[in-house]
């Protein structure tokens, strides 16, 4: 398949430059059941009055998810972080929107956007950060044919919950990809890392770092997808190590929640990925060992194919992949990115 390396979402001059992920924030019908996944997925309870209820990561974010008590499952929003307090009244002004104090844990102030598929966006800025800890040290000495660094020393990590830094990056789909992409890009600074094109050069998903300058970024803060609908597709989160990623494993499924996908590593990205399902059917994922870019980095064009989602690990589940052909009357594009879908990601694997 030949590529077109090229992409219409060149010199976007972004209004402010969003520095990390903040939160992510859910409806949830049922709270407790949310709270225990979340707690066996990595997550700490923090103490906040009122009825929602705040999860945090071991990192200095004072919190990572929040849950509202709804009579609906939804994916409300998400929200950044921004480097300078004053990126929260230049976006607000080219926005006509004014940031206000924020109630929530860590206060500080927020500004709340809306997105093209109705999602809440917010930046905030000037929160008391929490009080970051180590869980654990990273098992990071390796023995190789060539070199045995691990001496009279076993490697023994604990079977317990996959400590959880916090939310690193979100997928979300969309039928609105282009406008979101741009709206992104101008609000908030993503960069674009790698972009999977059809056979016609149609982008069909991108993903999307921030510009942190020299300083490295995560290989993709968001993700976005081309969808028939609005619909978030996963919740990402970084562990310490790829042991952590397996023992998080072995401790959800000693606790009978639902495993999706895993383990395996990424191509784009390179994370050794595992995912779950949450009570209300959202994926979650857990990460290690992903790749890091500085702002310079150039965008790289692949082909839109399951081959192209994971290097190792098991195919991708059936409800990731299409039902089947697309119908007669589906748009071209559409039936291009389900054809595409459709092949066979390896030769052993039809």
């Amino acid at each position: 398949m030949s590529i077109n390396p090229s992409h219409p979402f060149a010199n976007i001059i972004p209004t402010v430059r969003a520095d990390a992920m903040a939160y992510v924030v859910l409806e949830r019908r049922d709270v407790e059941a949310m709270s225990r996944f979340l707690h066996d997925f990595g997550f700490t309870r923090v103490e906040h009055e009122g009825p929602n209820v705040y999860f945090r990561g071991f990192g200095e974010k004072p919190y990572s998810v929040e849950l509202i008590p709804s009579d609906r499952d939804a994916f409300v929003g998400f929200g950044l972080v921004a480097a300078d307090g004053a990126d929260l009244d230049t976006l607000g002004s080219a926005n006509g929107i004014a940031p206000a104090d924020s109630e929530k844990p860590g206060g500080g102030r927020v500004l709340h956007l809306v997105d093209p598929n109705g999602y809440r966006i917010d930046l905030v800025h000037g929160f008391e950060k929490a009080e970051a800890y180590v869980p654990r040290e990273a098992i990071d000495v390796e023995n190789t044919p060539w070199k045995k660094s691990r001496v009279n020393a076993g490697v023994r990590p604990p079977l317990t919950p996959a400590p959880v830094e916090g939310v690193r990056h979100l997928v979300l789909q969309t039928p609105h990809f282009e406008q979101t992409v741009r709206w992104y890009m101008q609000n908030f600074g993503y960069l674009p890392s790698d972009m999977l094109q059809t056979q016609s050069g149609m982008i069909g998903l991108g993903f999307f770092r921030f510009d942190r300058g020299e300083q490295p970024a995560d290989h993709h803060a968001l993700a976005i997808s081309f969808g028939p609908a609005p619909e978030i597709l996963h919740i990402s989160t970084e562990t310490i190590d790829i042991d952590a990623v397996g023992q998080g494993q072995q401790y959800l499924r000693a606790q009978g929640w639902e495993h999706f996908w895993g383990i395996g590593r990424h191509v784009l990205g390179s994370q050794v990925f595992d995912y779950w399902k949450d009570p209300a059917g959202d994926e979650w994922e857990h990460y290690a060992d992903g790749d890091v870019m500085t702002a310079d980095y150039p965008v790289g064009f692949h082909p839109f194919d399951r081959a192209g989602l994971w290097a190792w690990g098991d195919d991708l589940p059936a409800s990731m992949r299409p039902a089947g052909q697309a119908p007669e009357e589906a748009p071209p594009p559409v039936r291009e990115l389900i054809d595409a879908m459709l092949v066979a990601p390896r030769p052993w694997l039809d």
